[in-house]
């Protein structure tokens, strides 16, 4: 079940859950990353839950505001070229990892006591990120993602039809077969498509949340997107010149997700 307040509050509790110094460390960090601000819960109304209605009655994403924020947020991702340790980068975005699964457990000791998030990854590196177990069975599997640089050009470079806001929430597809790999894991007997998630802590400059959509709902836009490979930067080679970074993506429509809370009914309706 759907609870979009609450779904609000529990990203709050989120942010203020992380310390300075992890902030700190994230690269290339827009100055509204991870805060509180007063536009914050506008935009989760604005540019989320009323494009949920639109997109059901079969109507056109709204484009982006265009106001004071979307200005200094194209200032700054724009005016100069992003050059980020990949290394340091992959660091950083494991340490949010860490700091998302620590308070989902504080919600789910809350929300659902018995339950308990673990890495699933550990054994199996083409795991999902997490499992979501109780009494010892695995009932949710959950990929996770962070994503906190839109892009801003998708409408030019992917489709007219896209907008940064709405469809920054990337999708790798390239670097090796990894996607693949756990797909294959996924729709087979040992997880299940109807048991695994794909989730994304989203904070951009103006849109903020957690939002997650079904893995069969993924592998549909995988097989129907067409991919769009960005331009290879400094950073993106190891020390042999080979491009390690996954360069081919896709872009999952922020209006097609589901809200936080509706993860906690979905396992209180398992459990």
């Amino acid at each position: 079940m759907s609870n979009p307040r609450r779904s609000f509050k529990y990203y709050q509790h989120l942010i203020r859950y992380l310390d300075k110094e992890l902030i700190d460390s994230v690269p290339a960090k827009h100055d509204r990353l991870f805060c509180e601000v007063p536009e914050t819960e506008d935009f989760y109304k604005n540019l989320y839950l009323d494009q949920i209605e639109v997109f059901d009655m079969g109507g056109a994403v709204k484009r982006r505001p265009g106001h004071e924020i979307c200005n200094d947020c194209s200032q700054f991702h724009l005016s100069t070229l992003k050059i980020i340790d990949k290394d340091a980068d992959v660091g950083v975005g494991k340490k949010l990892e860490e700091a998302f699964k620590d308070f989902f457990q504080t919600v789910l000791n809350r929300e659902c006591p018995g339950a308990t998030v673990e890495r699933a990854d550990l054994e199996n590196m083409h795991n999902p990120d997490f499992v979501i177990k109780f009494e010892g069975t695995s009932i949710i599997w959950i990929e996770f993602k962070v994503i906190f640089r839109p892009f801003l050009k998708v409408s030019e470079k992917v489709s007219q039809d896209y907008e940064c806001y709405s469809h920054s929430l990337t999708l790798d597809i390239s670097n090796g077969k990894k996607l693949d790999n756990q797909r294959k894991l996924v729709v087979s007997n040992d997880i299940g498509e109807n048991n695994c998630i794909y989730v994304y802590w989203y904070d951009l400059p103006c849109i903020k949340g957690i939002f997650w959509m079904p893995s069969k709902q993924v592998y549909q836009h995988q097989d129907n997107q067409v991919q769009y490979q960005r331009k290879i930067v400094e950073g993106d080679r190891n020390t042999q010149g080979k491009v390690r970074a996954a360069v081919n993506k896709i872009y999952l429509p922020l209006h097609e997700m589901n809200d936080f809370y509706s993860i906690i009914s979905i396992i209180k309706a398992k459990i």
